[in-house]
């Protein structure tokens, strides 16, 4: 029994341990073998041929996984014959939909090939600072890890706008307006896959003094990235003129011929209307420039662009770390966020826009959400911040003082 309970937290050990782009190469492997069985076994082709290459490549995202160094190498050749086999069927019959096929199923040898794939991943973590905080529980842990799921979406995403512009150029009729709207889709995907990446983030924390109403409220000013907001501003408007593309040319993407377009016009609407309306209103708050959290003795102060909401410590029930899901074609997409639940909605100062909000919020994560993909500073840190000055009010005073700056900046929050 001791054994057989031990199994899986080995198992899962292993797959920890693993580099994140070793991981994305493993399931690729994985999956292209599956598949392979499936469609000959469809099709009435398969043979022990096609059973032992399925096999291979299963045996080979395994051994990636949980056979040490040696397994490395046994992936690497596996990634390398796989690659070389479509090399020379491109080569015999070109084509772009032959192109694509091979540029997919060399991902895992270029995958395997980066210096990252040879290097062991820590599984002890250190102990929390300014640099290395840890990651909150309610902040799901991507199963590829930060740098596989960038790596996995950067190619994705590449191939499928490359893929998509060359319809849009060679196509005709309502095909060049698919591949048009597809472009845009996953160009927006490619431009927001660096906000997931877990990289070093750069912004400065520093004391600044704020007018709020009408009174200065001094504390220690939580910056958002002018870059990443814009960058976020620029992929949403891609995705509106996209959704327009889904309402434009909807008979594209019916999956039979003979089904209705309006759900996928549906569909476009309301992703014009989100997208659209939503990324006109961020627009209109200075493109993240003005964006950052104030913390100061009396409150927390929101201010995004000309809008400002005042939040009183004494109104905020809990901080907690939280994310709103959603699932596109059985994929699960979750958005990290830090949120504050409130005792008294009425206590905040805030737009009328906003507290007509409030209730939505509440539903899907808190009664207040920060987003935390444009944040300039680790966002661990913010949210420790946050949870260290509700739990200690005999604190606060210092974060109109060099002391709580100090504080928030070498992370000496627990």
């Amino acid at each position: 029994m001791v054994e057989r309970s031990a199994r899986p937290a080995v198992l899962a050990a292993g797959w920890r341990s693993r580099p994140g782009v070793v991981r994305v190469a493993a399931v690729l492997l994985g999956l292209f073998g599956v598949l392979l069985a499936l469609v000959e076994a469809e099709q009435g082709d398969l043979d022990a041929a096609e059973v032992v290459t399925a096999l291979v490549l299963v045996a080979a995202a395994v051994s990636l996984i949980w056979a040490g160094r040696l397994g490395y190498w046994i992936g690497l050749a596996a990634a390398s014959l796989v690659a070389m086999l479509l090399l020379v069927v491109l080569a015999r019959r070109p084509g772009v939909a032959g192109a694509v096929v091979t540029a997919v199923c060399a991902l895992p040898l270029v995958l395997l090939a980066v210096p990252a794939a040879r290097r062991p991943r820590p599984t002890t973590r250190p102990a929390p600072s300014s640099a290395a905080l840890e990651r909150p529980p309610g902040w799901t842990r991507s199963s590829t890890g930060g740098w596989g799921q960038f790596v996995l979406l950067v190619s994705i995403s590449g191939l499928l706008s490359v893929g998509g512009l060359v319809l849009a150029l060679t196509g005709q009729g309502a095909d060049r307006g698919a591949g048009a709207t597809t472009a845009l889709f996953f160009l927006a995907c490619l431009l927001v896959a660096p906000l997931v990446a877990p990289g070093r983030r750069r912004g400065q924390l520093r004391l600044e003094t704020l007018r709020v109403g009408n009174r200065h409220e001094r504390g220690v000013v939580v910056p958002y990235s002018g870059l990443r907001t814009g960058v976020l501003l620029v992929a949403t408007a891609c995705l509106a003129l996209a959704m327009v593309g889904f309402v434009v040319f909807a008979g594209a993407f019916a999956d039979d011929p003979g089904e209705s377009p309006w759900p996928v016009r549906l569909v476009g609407v309301v992703g014009v209307v989100f997208f659209g309306v939503g990324g006109f209103m961020v627009a209109r708050r200075g493109w993240g420039r003005r964006w950052r959290v104030l913390l100061t003795p009396s409150a927390v102060v929101i201010v995004m662009g000309g809008a400002r909401t005042v939040v009183p410590w004494a109104a905020i029930q809990q901080v907690r770390a939280t994310e709103v899901t959603t699932y596109a074609r059985g994929v699960r997409i979750s958005e990290p966020l830090v949120g504050i639940d409130l005792s008294d909605p009425q206590a905040i100062q805030t737009g009328p826009l906003e507290r007509l909000l409030l209730p939505l919020n509440r539903r899907l994560a808190a009664d207040i959400t920060l987003p935390i993909r444009t944040l300039d500073i680790d966002p661990p840190l913010l949210y420790e911040a946050l949870c260290y000055y509700h739990r200690h009010p005999q604190a606060r005073a210092e974060l109109a003082t060099q002391d709580g700056l100090a504080r928030v900046q070498h992370g000496q929050l627990t």
